[in-house]
């Protein structure tokens, strides 16, 4: 009998093996956890107790040598001898002081008040050793700190010396004139050999005293004047964490170099000293490591047992399922007439007496499904050919929506394009019937003086040449006798220069404007093929002139309909009022805003023709935001309170077909956020206008922006 590749047997021996593993490796790395937990939430606690011990000791200190200098000050100025005796008095009565001194100048130790002698004969250090040429040379005293912060700690220990703390106040006096004032410093020198002795008790725990620019004030390792600079620069990490925390005492992890660390801080003194107290994690779970070490041991010892109880059972178990696996080998083959004999009374038998019923009821179906598969294939090719036909219906109707789907979207482009070449188109169709206006009114009547003069001048010389012409030219002018003809005709000659070449000059600049607005139609024609998308040229340019100009197009439109379109200038805005945009379509942004205005104030007059029809623009800078504000205000219809929700929406219009396509809003409120802008109805009352606002990002704020994402 051919047997399988792997038997059942060694999965039953794996499987119950790598649950026995599994359960006993949970076991341990839970039981490892919560230990390591307990452990953890008992070294913070000793951490914290510490810490908070000392801290209030380390404070008391402090408070207590702080009232001393506060009584030094008080005196500061006295120069008699009892006072003075008084002060040293009251300082030898400080255990703690070796030294007080001060400082007139804020610059250098300038006065001695006291010195600690029986201090200084203890620690067998010179006489001098507190003067200010001496003590101060390593440590020196910070004192741009202290102007500053009005008050510093810190670590005054020098080299080879005892170890020492420096504490200085900055002390403000008034005088007797009003506003004056004296400053001076009061400066002390703390030992801190008692600090030391507390944080050099026998424990796990390393702890420091620290000042909040991460200077260390106390530690064991000073006693002998050994202040690491490596240390203290994996403390300032710490101290720095620290300071972050709202809470004055607080517990917390971090990493040093390659290792995990515990910590526990305590901030006292206004937050100037900081009190650390750390462990490694390695120091602190030995204990954990050594028990898991165990733990893994026994743990083996439970999985071999389990193993050897395995084999021993898995025979038992795969024999019956042997003797199954050969009979089904047998209907795989297709003989269906196969029956199994298992002698056991366990599930096996009951599986046995199943698998040989499910033997017959298998030769049954079988000569059923012969019967139905002839009659299955005919269902099928009848099915197939209805799913054809109804996939071809699906592709019609595909094709179908399609091109509805394109028509749709060439509608909407065509839509788009009519309504942004309106505002251009409408300024050069206003600034051509201004040309043709001016032509017929004013240089028709020119045209026919020069004309008459022509025919006049012709006329003469025909009848005697040039001698008649002259003569004619000095009779006198029939419109002013005081002059000849001549002067009249030069007169005439000269005004119609000067209108010809005023003419042409503002030819030349409805030139200039006609073509930069036949350009800009030139360019929303070329950009219809991706109108759907916003693809903005940004640039540098300064608002004024922007503005200048879309007041300067809709200038003409706004005469036409006889009201005032008026541009109010900040000039302290000018030279700073810097943007990055793409400058026509702002442009076309805010001509669209200017056209609706014109036409809302339009309206509103042909409902009142006493209304005086103005539209105002001006340019506000909000410095809080850093962006600059473009006002757009009219006097004219105002807008119904349902329809403000809906103005910014694709073709919503409340206008005529030949007045507006409900595009031009939406198409603007695109452009100016695609600039990091907005543009919004600020407020609108019917009867009485509208006040549109374009909100753009100043040129700095954006250079800011880029500078933080770069960064």
């Amino acid at each position: 009998m051919e047997t399988s590749g792997f038997s059942i047997r060694y999965k039953i021996l794996i499987l119950t093996s790598a649950l026995v593993v599994a359960c006993v490796g949970a076991y341990l790395q839970l039981a490892t956890w919560e230990f390591r937990q307990d452990k953890t939430e008992w070294v913070f606690d000793y951490n914290r107790s510490l810490v908070t011990n000392l801290s209030s000791d380390i404070e008391s200190l402090f408070r207590s040598v702080e009232d001393k200098m506060r009584l030094v000050a008080y005196f500061y100025r006295a120069r008699d001898q009892r006072s003075l005796s008084l002060v040293h008095e009251l300082l030898a009565s400080s255990s703690d002081l070796v030294f007080v001194g001060g400082s007139d100048s804020l610059q250098s130790l300038d006065r001695e008040f006291y010195v600690d002698l029986s201090f200084v004969e203890t620690y067998g250090l010179p006489e001098n050793y507190f003067s200010a040429a001496r003590l101060f040379t390593q440590k020196p005293i910070p004192f741009d700190r202290l102007r500053l912060e009005g008050e510093v700690i810190w670590n005054a220990t020098e080299a080879g010396g005892p170890p020492l703390i420096g504490f200085a106040k900055n002390v403000i006096e008034e005088g007797a004139t009003r506003g004056a004032e004296t400053h001076y410093a009061v400066i002390g020198v703390i030992q801190a050999s008692k600090i030391i002795s507390s944080l050099d008790r026998p424990q796990l725990n390393e702890i420091f005293v620290l000042n909040h620019q991460g200077e260390i004030l106390a530690h064991p390792s000073l006693s002998q004047g050994q202040e690491q600079e490596a240390q203290r620069q994996a403390l300032l990490g710490l101290v720095t964490q620290a300071q972050r925390l709202r809470v004055p005492i607080g517990v917390m992890t971090y990493q040093e170099g390659e290792e995990q660390m515990l910590g526990a801080f305590a901030r006292i003194l206004n937050d100037k000293v900081v009190v650390l107290s750390r462990i490694s994690e390695q120091r602190a779970f030995a204990a954990v490591d050594q028990l898991q070490r165990r733990s893994i041991l026994f743990a083996m010892v439970v999985v071999s047992l389990a193993f050897l109880a395995a084999v021993i059972f898995s025979r038992s178990l795969t024999r019956p399922i042997e003797t199954l696996l050969a009979g089904t080998k047998k209907v795989a083959e297709g003989d269906l007439t196969s029956h199994i004999a298992v002698d056991s009374r366990d599930e096996m038998a009951i599986l046995s007496r199943s698998f040989n019923k499910m033997m017959d009821d298998l030769r049954a179906s079988r000569n059923e499904l012969e019967e139905i598969n002839r009659d299955l294939e005919q269902k099928v090719a009848s099915r197939t050919h209805q799913l054809e036909q109804q996939n071809q219906a699906v592709k019609r109707a595909q094709e179908a929506l399609l091109r509805t789907t394109r028509l749709a979207a060439a509608g909407e482009i065509a839509g788009r394009a009519a309504h942004e070449v309106l505002n251009p188109l409408t300024a050069i169709l206003t600034r051509l019937n201004r040309v043709k206006e001016r032509l017929e009114s004013q240089r028709k009547a020119e045209v026919q003086l020069l004309g008459e003069l022509a025919e006049s001048w012709g006329s003469d010389y025909a009848k005697g040449g040039f001698p008649e012409l002259v003569h004619n030219w000095k009779s006198p002018s029939a419109v002013d006798s005081q002059k000849t003809l001549w002067e009249e005709d030069l007169d005439n000659l000269k005004h119609i220069h000067q209108h010809f070449r005023q003419e042409w000059e503002e030819l030349n600049t409805d030139s200039d404007f006609l073509l930069k607005a036949s350009q800009r139609i030139n360019r929303i024609v070329q950009s219809m093929r991706s109108l759907s998308v916003v693809r903005s040229d940004l640039k540098a340019h300064s608002l004024y002139p922007l503005v200048q100009e879309s007041v300067h197009i809709m200038a003409d439109l706004a005469a036409e309909e006889g009201l005032e379109l008026n541009f109010e200038k900040d000039e302290s805005l000018l030279p700073d009022a810097k943007v990055l945009l793409d400058g026509d379509e702002f442009i076309q942004s805010l001509t669209n805003l200017l056209r609706n205005a014109i036409q809302a104030v339009a309206a509103q007059k042909r409902k009142d023709p006493n209304l005086k029809g103005e539209v105002r623009v001006k340019v506000e800078f909000c410095e809080s935001e850093q962006k600059y504000q473009v006002w757009v205000q009219d006097n004219g219809l105002g807008i119904l309170p349902e329809h403000q929700s809906q103005l910014f929406e694709n073709q919503f219009t409340t206008k005529s077909p030949s007045e507006g396509t409900g595009l031009g809003l939406n198409i603007s409120r695109r452009f100016i956020r695609a600039f990091g802008g907005d543009i919004y109805l600020h407020s609108s009352q019917l009867g009485q206008g509208s006040l549109f606002v374009i909100e753009v990002p100043s040129q700095d704020k954006i250079n800011q922006k880029q500078e933080k994402v770069s960064a």
